[in-house]
C-alpha cells in the first residue's frame, strides 16, 4: 500500500495576521474550553473572510458564539498563531478616589 504521506498535498496558509491588543484571551483555548465570543465583537467572519478556504463553513460569528455545538478538525490551525499582539496605548485619565475599579466593573459586566 502506498504511503499516507505521499498522497497528502500540504497547502500552505495564506498569510493572516489579525492585531489585537495584549489583554485580548487565547481564543484557540477559548473556543476549547467552551468559552463563546463575547456580546458586541467585532465581526470574526468579516474580518477573515478573504482568508478562509472554499469549503470552510462561512459565519465564524455563530461558530465562536456557539463553540460547544462545533468540532475544530484535526489539523485545524491554531487561532492563536492568525494573532499579532499589539501595545494598548491607553490615555491617563483622571478620576476621583472613589471611583470603582473599571477593570472589576467590566468583568463583572456593570454598564457605565
Amino acid at each position: 500500500h502506498p504511503d499516507f504521506a505521499d498522497m497528502i498535498v500540504l497547502k500552505t496558509l495564506k498569510e493572516i495576521s489579525i492585531p489585537v491588543y495584549f489583554h485580548h484571551p487565547n481564543v484557540t483555548t477559548s473556543f476549547k474550553a467552551g468559552r463563546p465570543l463575547p456580546p458586541g465583537h467585532v465581526s470574526v467572519t468579516d474580518m477573515l473572510d478573504d482568508f478562509l478556504p472554499p469549503n470552510h463553513p462561512l459565519n465564524l460569528n455563530e461558530m465562536l458564539q456557539n463553540p460547544t455545538e462545533y468540532v475544530l478538525p484535526l489539523g485545524h490551525p491554531d487561532f492563536a498563531e492568525m494573532m499579532t499582539i499589539e501595545t494598548l496605548n491607553l490615555p491617563s485619565i483622571s478620576v476621583y478616589f472613589n471611583h470603582p475599579n473599571a477593570t472589576e466593573s467590566f468583568v463583572a459586566g456593570h454598564a457605565l
